[in-house]
Formats: structure tokens, sequence, C-alpha cells
């Protein structure tokens, strides 16, 4: 009846735009962008997508390799956030303008990778994992990918949200990682979810332990995968009416942040088409002991599983005090209501030694998404990672 509802007012919708049916390597292209696609497994089995634009518009191709720069999307997004916006807006097109060779990875589950070598995602096994399992496999898989491809022995990352709280977790557990790593940006960076804000923590608070029983008594399940009727929903309602649009926009801003100068309304339903991308239920069940219990814990499975996964009934707590040797430059915003100051201080801010951190950029009025769909996000973020890169090679 929905489906019907939506097709019988289609006629009324005005046009969206183009990039809202097209995918990462459709948009590239679109821009006049080299693009190429790579797969990669991972000792557990996932197959993965990465997108690449090995350089920019209008650059030569050249034989000289160019830097890498590794860009790593948040929870329930895809290589899409790097390049959602106009060229001179968008990360991944910037950073290719600028001279260096982009890599955009996806996680497992996302649009773009739900492949597995014996698993398929109808089955209750393949979503069994949270980001602990992201860090261990779906990290160390990818750099692998893109060092090999690019004939390199070691890259710029830039993450966002959970490619930060990931990347973190890896560096921390395997320092000798950080030999592959030549600058670390996070942006929103997360560590702990304590002290969020907005309707993630209302959801938290009210709902969060019995969603963490449901998830542990029912197994693991997707989490809001990107899906023909959503994207159907998405289109006739916020693509529908500016009245609506703006509605949409302000429920988005709602979940990270209200702050909202540069923020193009007018996209918010090509985002919503490529976003939510999909993961697992046992991530969000992860996140909401991170918010009941504070700290940086992997997933508490119930003492069962825990004996038999980590040795002892509660889970492990990460240390990322164990990093060392990475240059890492941390860049927040006291408006994000995910990425808090307060969960900042208490881990980031006091477990990195400070001989490693070497720039902590706070910016001003950014919510959690500014910092990969911001319009001036290239101004404020992405041309200060170039100087960071050209700075960290020169070294």
């Amino acid at each position: 009846m929905l489906v019907l509802l939506l097709l019988l007012f289609s006629h009324h919708a005005k046009s969206v735009d183009l990039e809202f049916y097209l995918d990462t390597t459709e948009i590239i292209k679109t821009w006049g962008y080299p693009v190429e696609e790579h797969n990669v497994t991972t000792d557990d089995g996932y197959i993965l997508t990465m997108h690449r634009i090995p350089y920019g518009r209008d650059s030569p191709k050249g034989s000289t390799p160019r830097p890498i720069i590794f860009l790593q999307h948040g929870f329930l997004c895809s290589s899409f956030d790097w390049i959602a916006n106009l060229p001179h807006q968008s990360a991944g097109f910037v950073f290719a303008d600028a001279g260096f060779d982009v890599w955009m990875g996806n996680f497992r589950g996302n649009t773009y990778s739900r492949q597995h070598v014996s698993l398929n995602p109808n089955e209750q096994k393949f979503w069994d994992w949270s980001w602990d399992q992201i860090a261990q496999f779906d990290i160390p898989a990818q750099i692998g990918k893109a060092l090999e491809v690019s004939g390199q022995s070691s890259l710029h990352y830039v993450g966002h949200s959970l490619g930060t709280l990931t990347m973190f977790t890896k560096l921390s557990t395997d320092p000798e990682f950080s030999r592959y790593i030549k600058s670390y940006s996070a942006l929103a960076p997360i560590a702990t979810l304590k002290h969020v804000r907005g309707v993630f923590s209302f959801l938290a608070r009210h709902f969060g332990k019995d969603y963490q029983e449901y998830v542990t008594n029912n197994g693991a399940d997707e989490f809001f995968g990107n899906t023909w009727l959503f994207r159907k929903v998405v289109k006739y309602t916020c693509g529908l009416f500016d009245t609506l649009e703006e509605l949409c926009s302000g429920i988005t801003l709602l979940f990270v942040g209200t702050a909202s100068d540069n923020w193009n309304q007018t996209r918010v339903p090509v985002y919503l088409a490529h976003t939510p991308a999909g993961s697992s239920s046992n991530i969000v069940a992860h996140f909401d002991q991170m918010m009941s219990y504070g700290g940086i814990p992997a997933y508490d499975m119930g003492e069962e599983r825990n004996m038999e996964i980590y040795g002892q009934k509660w889970p492990p707590q990460y240390n990322f005090s164990n990093i060392t040797d990475v240059p890492i430059y941390l860049f927040w915003s006291d408006d994000d209501w995910l990425s808090t100051k307060h969960d900042l201080k208490e881990t980031l801010f006091a477990q990195l030694d400070a001989e490693i951190v070497k720039g902590s950029y706070e910016i001003l009025g950014f919510n959690h998404l500014h910092f990969i769909w911001g319009t001036n996000a290239a101004t404020e973020v992405y041309n200060r990672i170039v100087d960071i890169a050209a700075q960290e090679d020169y070294f």
C-alpha cells in the first residue's frame, strides 16, 4: 500500500539530483575523474570493494607514484561519503586534485561489501561481528591492498567516526601496523560514547539495554541496509516538496548536532539515497554498551562467549596509550553530539601520548556530518590535511 501511494504521488515530485540514482563509481565518472574498483578478501572471508581515484580530473596521469591517501567512512556509511558534494567540496575529489592517489574503503556489510567466500547476507552468521573484527580484519586488508596495487610502503590515513575508532583500535593492538601509516587524520574521532547527546542518547537511555538483550538472545542481523523501498520513501518524501526536504534535514540533524551552517539542505535526498548503507546489529548493541558503561570495551557477548573468546567474564578494555610512532591529527567540534568534547577528554586526550598528537583542531559550528558533507569542509579540514600530508612526506 505504501509503495502504491508513493507511485500515485510520483508525478508531483520535483526532480532530484542525478547522484541520487548513481553508485560511487558512476558519480566519480560523471564528474570526469578516473576511477577504479578493487576487491580484497579479509582473513575471515569477507570480500570488500574499494574505490580508487588514481589522479585528479585535470592532472596528467604520469608515471611517478603519487602519495596515497586512504579515506575510511563511518558507521552506516560508505565510500560515497567522500564524493557526496561538488568536486571542490568533496574530500575524494579535493585530495585527487591536490596530487594524491585516493583510495576509499568500504567496511563489511555495507552497500559495496556484501560478499563472503562461503556466507551470504541472508544468513545470520554473515552478520555476526562488531567493530572489533572490522579493526582486526578490514582495516589491514584494505590498506594492504592499496599499498600492494600502488607499489608503496605507507600511506596517509583519514578516518571519520567509526573509521577512527577502528584505526585507533588496530594501532593499539598491533603497534607494528604503524609502519604503514605516514599520518593519521581523525575526523569527528570516536573512542567512547558515554556522553553522546541528542536522539542517540535518548534511545540508549530508554531502549539500549532491551536492544542489547534482544541481539544477545536472537543473534546478529543486518541493520539499516540500503533498500529499494527506503530509497523510494526518501525520493517521494524528502525529494517531494521543499517543506518535506527541510523536515528530513531537521530530523537528520537531531541525531548528529543541530548546527546547520554550511549544510546544503537540497542535497539531503542524495545523502539519504546512499546512507544508511548497512551494517551489523552487533555494532549497535556494542555502541549501546559503550554508552552504558563508558570506556573502550570490546564487544560484550555474555559470560559464556566472553570466556570462550576473551578468556574472562567481562570484555577487555582497549588502551589507546599503546599507540606509538604515528603522527596523529584530531579534528573535532564541540557542536558534535556523537564525538563529544567530554568523551574526547576522558579517552583520546587522556590516553594518546602528547608526542604523537601533532595537531588538535577544534572546528567551530561542525556537527558530526559536517566533516564529510559540510560545504566548507574542504576549507576547514581537507586543505589542512593536504598541508599535513605534504609536511609528513617532506620529513
